[in-house]
C-alpha cells in the first residue's frame, strides 16, 4: 500500500511515527516541495508483516 502525507516538518515525523506504530513500513521517499510554503509531501510504501502470516498458520 502506498500512503501520501502532505504537511509541515513536523506533522510529517507525527505522523510517520504513528503509521510506523500500526504497519509495517517498508520505505519512506525524500520530502518533495508541493509548491506550498513549509509544506513537504511524502509518500511510504508500506509491506505486509510476514510473521503475523505464518502466526495463523499451524
Amino acid at each position: 500500500m502506498r500512503i501520501r502525507i502532505d504537511g509541515t516538518h513536523a506533522e510529517l515525523a507525527h505522523a510517520i511515527r504513528q503509521i510506523r506504530a500500526v504497519l509495517p513500513v517498508g520505505s519512506v521517499s525524500r520530502l518533495l516541495t508541493t509548491g506550498r510554503p513549509y509544506t513537504w509531501r511524502v509518500f511510504i510504501n508500506t509491506a505486509p508483516d510476514r510473521s503475523a502470516e505464518r502466526r495463523w498458520i499451524t
